[in-house]
């Protein structure tokens, strides 16, 4: 488990910072072209996953005093290949990343 900012994060790859200007930080996480599983059955919208194939890393962009994430999907090593991205409010959560062999699981659990 890391803590960055407001941010609790457990997670089962390697990261990097790759900015940090005053409480700005976008964290690099590489995840080698997994597939990558959001998990959001707790949403009215969706009815279990959303399922990114292919995906080359995450880029997490937070501000240190907020409880608001922007989560980018990335096509490749570029910083201009995000295909997808999303907010997350974790607030209460703890941000899951795992490992599960041939994918990624994106999860969230309560504090």
């Amino acid at each position: 488990m890391i803590e960055i900012g407001l941010l609790k994060l457990d997670i089962d790859f390697e990261y990097r910072i790759i900015r940090e200007e005053n409480d700005d930080v976008d964290i690099f996480i590489d995840v080698n072209y997994r597939s990558l599983d959001l998990e959001c059955s707790e949403n009215d919208f969706f009815n279990g996953r959303i399922q990114f194939p292919f995906v080359r890393s995450l880029i997490l962009r937070i501000n240190k005093k907020s409880h608001l994430m922007t989560v980018h999907f990335m096509r490749d090593i570029d910083l201009f290949s995000a295909f997808a991205n999303f907010e997350f409010d974790y607030k209460d959560y703890i941000f899951n990343i795992k490992n599960n062999k041939e994918k990624v699981l994106i999860t969230r659990t309560k504090k």
